[in-house]
């Protein structure tokens, strides 16, 4: 699906990734100026998991019970295939 850039500009694609090693893998890819590599779990939050997880509460709630399982909520993998990047987020909550 096209979605907008976390920047508030530009769209890129993202699909929802099935993956038993963690609760949402997003894989987002195409080609924007600011990168697709984000480290802001507020930003990420809104940009990719109310998008594709539509069971989850407002952010400090679903921030905190996903804090209480683990330290790492997210894992990212950064990389370029044929001219654009891909970005794998790997979401554990």
């Amino acid at each position: 699906m096209r979605i907008k850039h976390w920047q508030g500009y530009g769209t890129v694609s993202a699909v929802k990734v099935k993956d038993r090693s963690c609760t949402l893998h997003i894989r987002v890819s195409g080609n924007h100026e600011w990168g697709l590599e984000r480290e802001d779990m507020y930003d990420l939050y809104n940009w990719l998991v109310k998008r594709f997880d539509k069971s989850v509460p407002d952010y400090l709630q679903w921030y905190r019970a996903a804090r209480e399982k683990t330290d790492h909520i997210v894992r990212v993998n950064d990389r370029y295939e044929k001219d654009k990047e891909v970005c794998d987020y790997m979401f554990v909550y």
